[in-house]
């Protein structure tokens, strides 16, 4: 079991039927997460059958190949990085990969080198690794094959900030952005413009090597150029377009000097933009999505389905202000909830992924899922057998230690007697101390070694 307050969450409940919704729903919230961990989906997609290696569709003579280095980042990529390791073992020349900080003790690779560095705020660490990664391969040949492996978080995680930009600027202009409402493509736009690395330069550094980037993605839709900001894909974006959303959220004042004047310099031609489709450096490159947020919808739907329960999926791709798409999937729920009665009744257990945005506006620390189920739980008053239950598949729900959150009708009740404030907290962005105080809510995991955005799940019993 992935979640390690299980016990606590089931046990404070008023009836033992409501014991059993959560202990039902956080079952199948655990299903979601490990039907998308690394060691699952690069066990599936790679294959090596004597001197083949099988990459999904692409198959590799490594007879032909004289080099073999692994490189990347991500909060998956020490589990992605063990597994292949495992597969390939001594094939493997030599690598590296930025992992994230605290995590280190849970992966064991003698070939493949684990560096911790700091999320969602890059450091000096995640630096000095990206650092060793252009270092690893910058005299790579046509007949050498780099393994690029990257996972949501690989943006902060792989850090190398062009050289007139400070890592202190790098962090400031960061801090702002995630406080922002921006999206995580308007943030990766951003990044690419002031990155050695980022938007498709990695691609540039490896180049004339073979490169395969496996991903497992936590970005909507799973544009490439967004996840991890596309280190070895070809970048539409533009410096103008990086301006122009910093401009949009009221940043672009307040944006380092140093950053200023180098995106200005990018306007009018005096540094590269970043490498376009056209490039030759991609012509021996290819990304391969090994798992997202659909496929944990997905599984979790099949799973459910086996266990005797009426399920759906509500959307996969669920987006936009935290509190107004929290409150649209509960006046869906809400829909299902009114026809429950009958002797024919079944239970039905409506799932939902995406990633929303919080504008932090006060001092809080809670994330996507917890600013959802505070905006929602006044409502669960009048909704006794609905649960509500969401998590960032990270296992890292906002600044907080929390992963997510599960709520009822009892959790509801709990904010009467405990008298908290929800507009108070809500307008200080503070979901994380509300369902601290309110003691039956927040759910813990820790680093979960994956990264598929958030899973959300409403159960109508």
């Amino acid at each position: 079991m992935i979640i390690q307050n299980f016990q606590d969450l089931i046990s404070n409940s008023k009836s033992v039927a409501e014991s059993n919704a959560r202990r039902i729903m956080l079952e199948f919230l655990d299903f979601g997460v490990k039907s998308v961990l690394p060691q699952k989906l690069i066990s599936k997609s790679i294959k090596l059958i004597g001197e083949s290696l099988f990459i999904q569709n692409f198959k590799l003579n490594l007879s032909q190949i004289k080099n073999i280095y692994v490189v990347g980042a991500g909060k998956a990529s020490g589990a992605m990085a063990e597994t292949l390791e495992q597969i390939l073992g001594s094939k493997i020349t030599a690598g590296l990969v930025n992992i994230l900080k605290g995590t280190k003790q849970n992966f064991k690779t003698q070939i493949i080198h684990l560096n911790e560095a700091s999320h969602p705020i890059p450091s000096e660490s995640g630096v000095s690794g990206a650092q060793n990664i252009v270092e690893l391969i910058k005299e790579v040949k046509e007949d050498d094959l780099i393994i690029v492996l990257l996972s949501g978080g690989g943006s902060a995680l792989l850090p190398l900030p062009v050289d007139s930009i400070d890592l202190k600027e790098k962090q400031t202009l960061t801090q702002s952005l995630l406080k922002s409402s921006a999206t995580i493509q308007e943030i990766n736009t951003v990044r690419k413009h002031c990155s050695q690395i980022k938007g498709g330069q990695l691609a540039k550094l490896g180049y004339p090597a073979h490169i395969f980037t496996l991903i497992i993605s936590d970005v909507i839709k799973n544009p490439l150029e967004s996840i991890a900001s596309g280190p070895t894909v070809p970048d539409p974006s533009t410096f103008h377009q990086a301006i122009k959303i910093l401009k949009k959220y009221h940043l672009w004042e307040t944006t380092p000097p140093s950053i200023q004047q180098y995106f200005q310099k990018g306007i009018i031609g005096n540094v590269p933009e970043t490498p376009k489709p056209l490039d030759k450096i991609f012509q021996n490159t290819h990304a391969i999505i090994l798992g997202d947020i659909k496929l944990a919808c997905e599984s979790v739907k099949e799973y459910i389905n086996q266990k005797g329960f009426k399920c759906e999926i509500y959307s996969s791709e669920i987006t936009g202000d935290a509190h107004i798409a929290g409150k649209k999937f509960l006046r869906y729920a809400k829909k299902k909830y009114r026809k429950r009665y009958g002797a024919k009744y079944k239970p039905i257990i409506l799932i939902g992924g995406g990633e929303t945005t919080v504008e932090v506006k006060g001092s809080g620390q809670g994330g996507r899922c917890q600013e959802i189920g505070l905006a929602i739980i006044s409502k669960f008053e009048k909704l006794p057998g609905m649960v509500f239950i969401a998590i960032g598949t990270d296992g890292i729900d906002g600044f907080s230690d929390a992963a997510g959150v599960i709520i009822d009708n009892y959790s509801s009740e709990l904010v009467k007697k405990k008298q908290l404030n929800i507009a108070e907290f809500l307008n200080n962005n503070d979901s994380y101390h509300f369902f601290k105080k309110l003691g039956n809510s927040l759910i813990f995991t820790g680093p979960t070694g994956t990264n598929v955005n958030d899973l959300i799940l409403f159960g109508i019993f």
